[in-house]
């Protein structure tokens, strides 16, 4: 049994052996309560992307391999031998296993790992109404709340080749200094490169962290239900303000055994702005104590932050909150 199943079931149980379905003209007298609660999210999920990066420019006339931090093309001779001395790098970091190696990395746009929910999502929330008019039967007035939501998703995954890419060049001697460029004319003294990469799998390990800060305001709809009794139905503007940490990096284990890890992180601020649309059910203890229970379906902007060429998203597009707490009204 699931959150969503068990909150449902409170809100049925709260209303239960109900004695009457009408709500005389001295119920509910107060005009405005306070609440706090316990705040559940669902169906709030993450994306890591790649977003793909150009490759080095090289001499576009000469046919070869082109990479985001390199390039091995074929020199006058055709690359006799199966070497060149037409190549170039960019990083010291690319020469591995004592120089008998270079590494090279491709990148192109496309998902990195599958949809991440790592729900449920808890929190908390404090909310205020104050009632503007009433009728017989129903009040009605404004609300506004803030809340708060701890949100974490992380995965690890062997990404395809197509997306992110590490080849492995035979070298076998101290290259020159980065950054490099050789010449697509072979001499005698020419640095070469071998020209048959080897195709390394790339492990990357994607996290976000965040914190909720939401806000949210608008008009809401009360209808008692019988002296101890409330349903409360609400909408309006939602405000979702995201404080999100995301790490990134990617493992490669070089042919001669050695694993190479590349780390990045990024932090970001950003207000998602968005709506939402509510029913909650209460039921009154004392005059002015009732314990509530409800659900609420907020839409919000996508949030996104980007490190070195990859992002990570948080899609709020259907998320669904659940909340039980404690009303104070006077």
């Amino acid at each position: 049994m699931n959150e969503v199943t068990i909150l449902l079931l409170t809100g049925i149980s709260l209303f239960c052996d109900v004695p009457s379905l009408h709500a005389d003209d001295t119920s509910w007298l107060d005009t405005d309560r306070i609440a706090l609660g316990y705040r559940v999210g669902f169906n709030i999920s993450a994306k890591f992307r790649n977003l793909g990066s150009a490759p080095l420019a090289n001499n576009p006339s000469v046919t070869g391999l082109s990479y985001q931090d390199g390039f091995v093309g074929t020199d006058n001779t055709g690359n006799a031998g199966g070497l060149t001395s037409f190549w170039g790098y960019e990083n010291a970091n690319q020469v591995v296993d004592n120089n008998g190696y270079l590494l090279m990395r491709s990148s192109n746009p496309g998902a990195l790992g599958s949809t991440v929910d790592n729900g449920p999502y808890h929190g908390l929330e404090l909310s205020y109404n104050h009632e503007l008019a009433r009728s017989k039967k129903m009040r009605w007035g404004i609300e506004g709340a803030f809340n708060w939501t701890d949100f974490a998703a992380s995965q690890e995954a062997a990404v395809s080749s197509g997306v992110v890419a590490v080849d492995a060049f035979p070298l076998g001697y101290s290259p020159p200094q980065p950054p490099f460029t050789g010449t697509p004319n072979a001499t005698p003294f020419a640095p070469l490169l071998g020209t048959t990469p080897n195709r390394l799998p790339v492990t990357v390990s994607s996290r976000l962290e965040a914190s909720l800060y939401g806000l949210r305001a608008g008009p809401y709809l009360d209808v008692p239900l019988n002296n101890r009794m409330l349903i409360t139905f609400s909408g309006g503007l939602a405000l979702t303000i995201v404080d999100g940490e995301y790490h990134h990096s990617e493992s490669v284990s070089t042919p001669g055994g050695t694993t190479m890890t590349i780390s990045d992180r990024t932090s970001k601020v950003s207000p998602e702005l968005g709506g939402f649309v509510g029913v909650q059910g209460s039921v009154r203890l004392a005059e002015h104590i009732s314990v509530f229970a409800g659900l609420q379906y907020q839409g919000t902007n996508r949030y996104k932050s980007r490190v070195a060429d990859t992002e990570a998203q948080i899609d709020f597009g259907g998320a669904i909150y659940g909340s039980a707490g404690v009303n104070f009204s006077f």
